[in-house]
């Protein structure tokens, strides 16, 4: 059996990317962008763009400022290095929240969580996600979190119209890498809050996929500048990498796979509202029996092949063959050699038809569908009604970045870069600190099971509030589907509004 690899990407956002984003060889000797840094790409910036804007009508009539614009990043001689993109929504309320909303990849800018989910305008899917509604175009967002917190959407360097001065091997070195992005991003809220005058405000970090991951990181580090930090809100993230990035002998992370699997089945043949008992089902199989079962080794039996198969959907010949070592490769594999369809590694409900009989497919049904909705509209949505006018491109998926970035945290920890010690860290800083994580049922590239097997396993430290994990309807981007947006949108806000009380 292949081992089980995820490359981690976000979107959403965040994200785990599709198959043309997994790392390989070639990928991590790539050339990063040349479109994507240089001075004069910098100086093609416009100035900051603020206008006055409302969302709702009646009593939910809500009055706020829009800013796009750009902060600069300075290197050790005070030169500036970069010029951060983003885009704020403030309503001026004293003494309110403000979140500052990241996307991942890496290589992922901020318009997955901005256009799809939290902003005061949204793009709307389909009741299951699988596609942008018709016709497309931007609509007030019902579920915008604007009514509970003020919003910054931040784009790092490589990533929408963020724009390094320098090139290459000088960029690379200065942003892609897991410590250099959480320092860069670090200071670019610092930054932020100085120069608005926020530093006491109440600060809220949310990230999806890697920006989870990222966010993670982010809340500790700020929280050692001694900003208020009160909150961390996890969508989808990839908390340890040694748990996503799997091989043929880490076979917890197999097992826990197999519930989103499960999950994404159950959709697939009983519709996306079935009754959720085959997956509860599989969570307790998958930690017991089918765990126990792939610890004795390569040996199989019929029982174990029946129920993987009826959970799966997997043809049991298949199951056979591969000794029970049932991941999301296989089981995409056995879903396109079965029906020349291809399956979303976002949402492994979703599948598109491929040429028949199918070949290799770089295609993904739902990433391929947000990213050619999303990057046009954000393109016009900053130029046309924020008014930030500039002929650069919007770049919301940035190969190069990911395919050199370094996930080391050390010369000799390549890979297994995680988050968990610092969000620890963070949690022993401000234990009312407060951390909600938000994960799909059919997401199958950042599997929920992980984080919640992840969970269990924290030291206990002594009053501090217990973490928050929500599941909802969906996959990777459980926010395209409009009623897991209301849901997130719901149990989210409780969080804002949650005092200190217990």
């Amino acid at each position: 059996m292949a081992p089980i690899r995820f490359a981690i990407f976000i979107l959403v956002a965040s994200i785990a990317f599709s198959p043309a984003f997994a790392q390989d060889a070639s990928k991590a000797e790539a050339p990063v962008a040349q479109q994507s840094s240089g001075a004069g790409l910098v100086r093609d910036l416009p100035g900051d763009s603020t206008s006055q804007r409302t969302i709702g009508e009646g009593p939910e009539r809500l009055s706020y400022t829009a800013t796009a614009g750009t902060l600069p990043l300075r290197n050790e001689k005070g030169e500036t290095a970069a010029r951060i993109f983003y885009v704020a929504y403030t309503t001026g309320e004293p003494g309110r929240p403000i979140s500052f909303v990241f996307n991942g990849g890496p290589g992922a800018a901020a318009a997955f969580l901005h256009l799809g989910a939290l902003g005061p305008k949204v793009l709307n899917f389909t009741g299951n996600g699988a596609h942008p509604a018709k016709p497309i175009a931007l609509s007030d967002n019902p579920d915008s979190w604007l009514s509970f917190t003020d919003l910054v959407f931040v784009d790092p360097v490589g990533t929408g119209f963020s724009r390094a001065t320098g090139s290459g091997e000088e960029v690379k070195k200065a942003y892609y890498a897991v410590d250099k992005d959480a320092k860069a991003m670090t200071e670019f809220v610092r930054l932020y809050l100085t120069r608005t005058a926020r530093q006491l405000a109440p600060v809220f970090v949310v990230g999806e996929s890697y920006g989870g991951f990222r966010a993670a990181l982010l809340t500790h580090r700020l929280l050692q500048k001694g900003l208020q930090v009160k909150g961390a809100i996890l969508i989808s993230p990839a908390l340890e990498f040694s748990m996503i990035r799997g091989d043929d002998y880490a076979l917890v992370p197999l097992a826990l796979m197999l519930p989103s699997l499960a999950a994404s089945h159950l959709e697939r043949s009983e519709g996306y509202d079935a009754p959720l008992g085959p997956v509860h089902e599989a969570e307790k199989f998958a930690r017991t029996d089918y765990l126990s079962h792939l610890v004795q080794g390569l040996n199989m039996d019929d029982a174990t092949v029946a129920r993987l198969a009826r959970l799966t959907g997997i043809a049991p010949e298949m199951i056979e063959r591969h000794h029970g070592r049932i991941d999301r490769s296989l089981f995409r594999q056995d879903f396109k050699r079965s029906r020349n369809r291809t399956v979303s590694v976002y949402d492994g409900a979703i599948s598109a038809p491929l040429p028949r009989p199918a070949g290799r497919s770089d295609f993904d049904p739902i990433l391929d569908a947000a990213v050619t909705a999303l990057t046009p509209l954000m393109e016009n949505y900053a130029r046309e009604v924020l008014g930030f006018k500039t002929d650069l491109p919007y770049d919301l998926l940035n190969r190069e970045v990911n395919g050199v970035w370094d996930f080391g945290t050390r010369p000799n920890r390549q890979g297994y870069a995680g988050s968990l010690d610092e969000l620890q860290e963070a949690r022993t800083l401000n234990p009312d600190l407060k951390v909600f994580i938000a994960h799909g049922y059919t997401d199958l590239a950042t599997p929920y099971s992980v984080s919640e097997f992840l969970i269990g396993q924290l030291r206990p430290i002594a009053n501090a509030r217990p973490i928050e994990l929500h599941v909802y309807r969906g996959g990777h981007m459980m926010y395209m589907r409009p009623a897991s947006r209301r849901a997130l949108r719901d149990d989210v806000s409780a969080i804002y509004s949650r005092g200190a009380e217990r």
